[in-house]
């Protein structure tokens, strides 16, 4: 794997997949958890671990080495962490103290992909097993229903995520009715708690809505506020390296700025990098000729909370503003800097 490809796998997440394989158990860790594996058909890999309820800090990186590796860390809660795979799919293990958790699969088949160790993997693994070929209407309903069956359980948690907020048509009304059915259910749990904060914080941004406020530093260390954004033509755009539509968008605008006609420029331009490094974030915009566009990358990826307050969705997404007023969102490059709507 060359230098550009091991990078392009540490910046995938969002949204992002994985290549099967086989993990045996092993002892118990005390107060943490262990993972090990062997991969089928793969030799050697570096894969991006994160957890999107805190049960580790930060982004991790999975080292692959003769088809075998290991990962284990301290956790002192239930929890879960996520591993993406090279072809950017995640896959959700649930973990807690003292945990050994396996996973047999091989990496050219992944709908096989077993996950073992806890109660919770095991559950999952029947889960994806027995959706695997539903389709995604079917699939956000087969979600509801197991939410509305096991609201206590961690799965509903990453199921709700997964398939009512971090996906192509988020469903904030369905969310919200699904997390109070969570949170009765789960008494003091400090995830589902944390869940419900963010559920009722994502907003419903639509055209001829307002900007919201929001206050974030970029790359180069400045504020960046909605003021910015509040004087005649303005853009919002979400993206991430992997992404070859997200790089598209980078140049487009990059180019409009610096050589368009006054009246077919943009006035402000706020882009927002789902990376989980600011040093690849500053690498993309180099290769995009985009290193003057103002660019927020707070290390969180589709966790960030500015994603919520913007209310954006996709990878990439965007919103048009005039004047601070949403006039275009979810954009294909084309009509984002056309000067007319």
């Amino acid at each position: 794997m060359n230098y550009r490809q091991k990078n392009t796998v540490r910046v995938a997440m969002a949204a992002l997949a994985v290549f099967a394989f086989i993990i045996t158990a092993c002892s118990g860790v005390g107060k943490g958890f262990r993972i090990e594996g062997r991969l089928l058909s793969m030799n050697r890999a570096d894969f991006l671990v994160y957890s999107p309820d805190g049960a580790i800090s930060g982004v991790d990186t999975l080292h692959v080495e003769g088809g075998r590796f290991s990962f284990s860390k301290p956790v002192t809660q239930e929890g879960t962490v996520v591993i993406v795979f090279p072809n950017f799919v995640r896959l959700p293990i649930f973990v807690k103290p003292g945990a050994d958790i396996s996973i047999d699969g091989n990496a050219a088949h992944l709908k096989e992909l077993k996950v073992e160790g806890t109660d919770d993997n095991e559950r999952f693994s029947e889960w994806r097993k027995n959706t695997s070929e539903a389709s995604p209407a079917e699939l956000k309903r087969l979600a509801a229903q197991f939410i509305q069956d096991n609201p206590a359980s961690p799965l509903s948690l990453w199921l709700l995520r997964e398939h009512f907020i971090l996906c192509a048509k988020p469903d904030v009304k369905q969310a919200r009715r699904l997390m109070k059915t969570i949170m009765k259910a789960s008494g003091s749990s400090a995830l589902a708690a944390r869940m419900n904060t963010a559920v009722s914080s994502m907003g419903d941004l639509n055209v001829g809505d307002r900007l919201p406020r929001f206050s974030a530093t970029d790359i180069n260390g400045n504020t960046v506020t909605e003021q910015q954004l509040m004087k005649g033509r303005a853009v919002v755009v979400a993206w991430t390296s992997w992404s070859y539509e997200s790089q598209n968008q980078l140049r487009q605008l990059a180019s409009n700025l610096t050589f368009a006609a006054d009246s077919m420029r943009i006035g402000s331009v706020v882009t927002i990098c789902l990376d989980p490094s600011v040093q690849q974030c500053r690498q993309t915009l180099r290769s995009c000729n985009a290193e003057k566009l103002t660019t927020i990358c707070d290390g969180q990826m589709i966790e960030s909370p500015l994603l919520r307050t913007l209310d954006l969705r996709n990878i990439p997404d965007n919103l048009k503003l005039q004047d601070g007023k949403v006039i275009g969102r979810s954009m294909p490059t084309n009509r984002l800097l056309k000067s007319e709507e």
